[in-house]
């Protein structure tokens, strides 16, 4: 008896403990909105928020100043975007080919190497990209500048490509067994389980993948920054020069005085970065919940 009692105690303390680290990491992030809001609050007296995100001029010295963060966030779509639109295909290919086609012994050897991949830090990634890419394009097209956000989107790609690996095979597996023995019972060939059956299936949560990934590739700073080639003009095309909004933060944010409109607005850029990021996750954790009821439906 008094065992049990003992279990019971050690399972409630445990039960606790991950209850109160799960309560501080919310809180942790609720303290994060409070000090942006709290540091951009007088931002918003004399601009209002849709003013400052599709405004497109950012001048924070002229008189007045002007702030508009249009163009860095029409940057950050272009680089995102572009780095999904990239992975994708590759992203979505390794994971079927883990999930349905590897031996056990390659796979073993894949999944570590992509693992490490997440670890290599972003400044490693832009300075490979700076000295590789930004040459390349230089000296193979002639421009005076390789810089642009395409470069960016193609650093990015490497980046996020284990985030879309890792979350599609998860998808992937997750897809009864039963369905694969009824279609070798069928003698259908393995290709066409695959897209026929297996990708349908899983397509919540390979939206999900692209969903998360997304919202990494939008929340990068070193890469882009050292990439993109920090300019404050429209983007017309993938291949012109922009500054994504992390960059512009990581950019200004030294050389701003310290309570004045140019620091605020800083911190208001941020406080939208912030949100979008957050929100791009939230989505994500709805269509995993999504994937989970559909594959526990009889």
């Amino acid at each position: 008896m008094p065992q049990i009692k003992t279990n019971k105690l050690a399972i409630f303390s445990t039960s606790t403990l991950f209850q109160l680290v799960s309560l501080s990491s919310a809180l942790l992030l609720l303290s994060i909105f409070a000090f942006m809001a709290v540091q951009s609050w007088p931002l918003w007296q004399p601009l209002s928020l849709i003013n400052f995100i599709t405004g497109t001029d950012w001048q924070p010295l002229s008189a007045p100043p002007l702030f508009g963060i249009g163009t860095m966030i029409l940057s950050t779509f272009w680089t995102a975007l572009g780095a999904v639109f990239l992975a994708t295909p590759l992203g979505f290919s390794c994971a079927i080919f883990l999930a349905e086609f590897a031996p056990v012994w390659l796979a073993s050897l894949i999944r570590p190497v992509l693992n490490l991949l997440t670890g290599i830090p972003s400044v490693v990634y832009g300075f490979l990209g700076a000295a590789v890419l930004v040459k390349y394009f230089e000296v193979t097209f002639d421009m005076a500048s390789g810089e642009s956000l395409f470069c960016a989107s193609l650093v990015l790609t490497l980046m996020v490509l284990p985030y879309i690996v890792s979350t599609a095979e998860s998808a992937l597996r997750s897809v009864p067994g039963e369905y694969r023995q009824v279609a070798l019972g069928l003698g259908v060939s393995k290709v066409y389980f695959v897209l026929k059956v297996l990708l349908p299936m899983a397509k919540r949560g390979l939206l999900g993948a692209l969903i998360l990934a997304f919202g990494r590739a939008a929340g990068e700073t070193m890469a882009v920054l050292m990439l993109a080639g920090n300019t404050l003009v429209l983007p017309t095309s993938w291949f012109s020069k922009g500054e994504p909004l992390p960059a512009l933060i990581a950019l200004e944010l030294g050389t701003s005085e310290v309570g004045s409109l140019h620091y605020q607005a800083l911190f208001g850029a941020g406080l939208v970065l912030l949100v979008f990021v957050v929100s791009v996750n939230l989505l994500f954790t709805l269509f995993r919940r999504g994937r989970r009821n559909e594959v526990n439906q009889p």
